[in-house]
């Protein structure tokens, strides 16, 4: 009996000391895509977080946390339940020079901007400077784990993460990797556990340029597109699902918007470009992505702040849109590589916006911006410290030493610096055989040793840095479990087989969530502008089309989708409708219309509208449009922004939505966000930070400029002489009615002298101007439109002979010109 009680009582102490362990190995889960975590509980209040190593995890208050620091003890950056701020202040004081250092510059995963990290059997093309080949692919070892400075891999030179992380203490880097979703994620897992086994195990923050990375290098975001459709809602629904998917795979932030600098896809109106700027930038935010807003002031679109800056320089219309992204919660910003506040109103300095403290002062003291200033890509040292100009204070900029530079530009208020590359020691010349834009971290730690920084400056950029990826969980949930994406981002056939690589526009469709795919649908509609149409549109069943292009892809494609609808022939002379798709107005395009003309046939051109940077021809000018019958300016390209491109992935429209557009059965509902000119030179005299200028004299020119500098939101639409104003789009469903009134030429008087009953009198009679033979002289007449967005030939005619004629667009719903 004693025996049988000692047993039982042996039995009771060892299930009592089991529990615990138990309890503890139930908590603690290993994910199958090779990582631990312990999962949020709200009972509990416990967190969800995930590490590499089971051994991470400990306990406080029958919580789990992460022993990132591997004290045994819980910091308070380790501590959930702490604010941020706090956390980030925490980790801080505990960093060295070097860690603090390495924790400033913005790198690149293997020192490129881009690379393939799925195996796509030579289906990779393009790709941008420093992106292209495959070294992970190659070589994932030396890619990951290499300790070396540089490793030569697939014939260039590789920054390996393992030194990048553990020897330079660097924790922040572009990816925008081209790769299946399962190789993007276990890729970010694998870096990841290298950032983990640091000493304070700071995680590595991703991001990249393109809003939708989730297939890599097969499409991206369509971002002009989203300014032509005038559809915040659908903005807002497209950047949120996108990133959605990229932060389920692993990307932490974007390198967006950039809508928000005046010439850029939403347009020159401030108010409009607010308006979407906020849509894009709550899209990722609230999708837990981080927007990395840019380039402060003013670097892309059609110009740069300082060449766009009229005679008065519209600051005020600048900073509408800038102030309404930081208001929405961009986390990061960019910086212009051109001049900024002090760079303009000092003419010839020519100082960057990154090193002019006036800028500086003004985003973050004006502005109130208290996010992550960072530099464009990629400014290698070398390059820093050659930069023209003098600062505020007279410095000149290319005598300062490295570590002057960057003392230079933490003392503004940068906080990080970008590189494709991080070299060791302070000697500016060294390693530049690599290829890499270098970043060199011991500078930084040299300037503070000099005093040209204090540990005061060099904490606070520290701990926004770290503030922000504490805010946003990445020391806590580090680690993505391929289960949990595969939900999100297939449809059922690609959950029940991941191992598909979609290579072109048919096969992703078929994989991908639907919902996202219909979004896309949708905006191919919204971004497809009707310029004009001379009744030849719709076009009906079995009608004879000889198509053309000058792009062979579009050619090939979009005559498949024609052929299902309609008869395409093979010769213009067969033909009742020529139909031209093309990318650019060049050569071939010319060929094309002559040969048209000279069959006598009727021509529909579809241009592929861009933004038009540095003068190109974004739109088509008159004499585009006067050449044919209908012309349809189609915006949507989803190629993909940095890194390399996939496969065979038809990057515009959708050709069977595009015949359903020309067939009617879809109504083209695109608006354009520029004035279109006549000609080029209408754009070249404009000011490109004006809205609604286009062919202006100077003196109304002027006049609209003062207009704008007292109300940056008040510039009307209908002064200046455009072939188009800003928010035309012709719809089938609404047609124009325009009519033409108030004719008026050039005034005259004549004075005659009158005498009665003595008396002398003058008379003054004002008269139409006397016009003489083969001077020209001008008309002047008023049209309005109370109908939907149309066009107008108005003609001067003597009998049935025409002598002059004025083609243009008027917007709809009463406007007038």
């Amino acid at each position: 009996m004693k025996k049988s009680i000692a047993i039982l009582l042996s039995l009771i102490m060892a299930l009592g000391l089991a529990a615990p362990a138990l309890a503890e190995a139930e908590a603690i889960k290993e994910s199958a895509s090779g990582f631990w975590y312990v999962e949020a509980d709200e009972a509990s209040g416990q967190k969800r977080i995930s590490a590499a190593s089971k051994d991470k995890f400990i306990q406080a208050d029958g919580l789990y946390f992460k022993d990132l620091n591997g004290n045994g003890t819980l910091d308070v950056y380790e501590d959930w339940r702490q604010e941020p701020q706090a956390r980030a202040e925490d980790l801080v004081a505990q960093l060295s020079v070097e860690e603090k250092a390495g924790s400033l510059f913005f790198s690149a995963v293997f020192g490129k901007n881009g690379s393939t990290v799925s195996n796509l059997t030579g289906e990779v093309t393009g790709g941008t400077e420093g992106s292209s080949g495959i070294p992970y692919v190659d070589d994932p070892e030396k890619s990951l784990y290499s300790h070396e400075i540089s490793e030569f891999v697939s014939n260039m030179n590789i920054s390996p993460m393992a030194y990048q992380i553990q020897d330079m203490k660097v924790n922040t880097f572009i990816a925008a990797f081209t790769g299946t979703p399962k190789d993007q994620l276990d890729l970010f897992n694998k870096i990841q556990a290298i950032a983990e086994d640091t000493p304070h195990g700071i995680p590595a923050l991703f991001s990249g340029d393109r809003s939708y990375d989730t297939w890599g290098g097969m499409i991206d975001m369509a971002h002009y597109a989203t300014g032509v459709s005038h559809d915040p809602d659908l903005l807002y629904e497209l950047a949120y699902r996108y990133a959605r998917e990229d932060v389920a795979l692993g990307y932490h932030q974007v390198f967006h918007g950039y809508g928000n600098e005046i010439g850029s896809w939403y347009g020159d109106d401030p108010l409009y470009i607010s308006v979407m700027s906020v849509a894009e930038t709550k899209g990722y935010e609230d999708a837990g992505f981080q927007s990395h807003s840019k380039h402060f002031i003013a670097r892309g679109g059609r110009s740069n702040y300082a060449g766009a800056h009229s005679e008065a320089n519209l600051f005020d219309s600048w900073m509408i849109a800038w102030k309404a992204v930081i208001e929405a919660g961009t986390q990061f910003i960019m910086m212009n590589t051109g001049a900024g506040i002090h760079g303009v109103t000092e003419a010839g300095q020519g100082l960057p916006a990154y090193l002019d403290k006036l800028t500086m002062d003004y985003l973050r003291n004006d502005l109130g911006y208290d996010g992550v200033a960072c530099l464009d890509w990629p400014l290698d040292i070398g390059s820093l410290i050659a930069r023209p100009g003098v600062t505020v204070d007279g410095v000149q900029v290319n005598t300062l030493s490295g570590e002057e530079i960057y003392a230079l530009m933490l003392n503004i208020g940068i906080d990080m610096f970008s590189a494709l590359g991080i070299v060791p020691g302070t000697d500016t010349s060294a390693y530049s055989d690599l290829g890499f834009r270098r970043g060199m971290p011991e500078l930084v730690g040299l300037a503070l040793e000099k005093g040209l920084i204090t540990e005061e400056v060099l904490n606070a950029h520290v701990t926004r840095i770290m503030r922000i990826k504490l805010q946003y969980g990445l020391f806590d949930d580090t680690y993505h479990a391929w289960e949990d994406a595969l939900k999100l981002i297939g449809n059922e056939t690609y959950q029940a087989d991941y191992s598909v690589i979609p290579m072109n526009n048919a096969e992703i469709d078929a994989l991908r969530d639907p919902e996202i795919a219909a979004l896309e649908q949708k905006l191919m509609v919204e971004s497809t502008i009707m310029l004009k149409n001379d009744g030849i549109l719709p076009l009906a069943a079995g009608t004879k089309v000889y198509e053309d292009s000058n792009n062979g892809n579009i050619k090939e494609a979009e005559r498949a989708a024609l052929a299902e609808r309609m008869t395409v022939v093979e010769s213009m002379d067969e033909a009742d409708v020529v139909l031209l798709h093309v990318t650019a107005f060049n050569d071939a395009y010319d060929v094309m219309v002559e040969e048209a003309q000279e069959a006598g046939k009727p021509i529909i051109l579809i241009f592929e509208g861009t933004v038009g940077r540095n003068g190109a021809q974004g739109d088509p000018y008159y004499a585009q449009v006067s050449a044919a019958s209908a012309v349809l300016t189609q915006t949507y390209n989803n190629t993909p922004d940095h890194g390399s491109s996939v496969g065979a992935f038809y990057r515009y429209v959708t050709p069977s939505i595009t015949v359903d557009m020309l067939m009617g059965e879809k109504d083209p509902a695109g608006r354009t966000v520029f004035e279109i000119p006549y000609v080029i030179g209408d754009l070249l005299f404009s000011n490109k930070e004006l809205a609604y200028d286009v062919g202006m004299d100077p003196a109304t020119r002027l006049y609209l400029t003062m207009m704008a500098k007292e109300n940056p939101i008040g510039v009307p639409n209908n002064m200046g002489d455009p072939m188009y104003t800003a928010n035309f789009g012709m719809s089938y469903a609404k047609p124009a009615d325009i009519s033409l009134s108030l004719l008026s030429v050039d005034k005259d008087y004549t004075i005659e002298v009158r005498e009665n009953n003595g008396r002398t009198s003058t008379v003054t009679t004002v008269i139409n101007k006397v016009q003489k033979a083969g001077v020209p002289f001008k008309v002047s007449f008023v049209a309005q439109n109370n109908g939907g967005s149309g066009t107008c030939t108005a003609q001067i005619c003597e009998g049935e002979t025409v002598l002059a004629e004025k083609f243009f667009g008027l917007n709809g719903d009463g406007a007038w010109r």
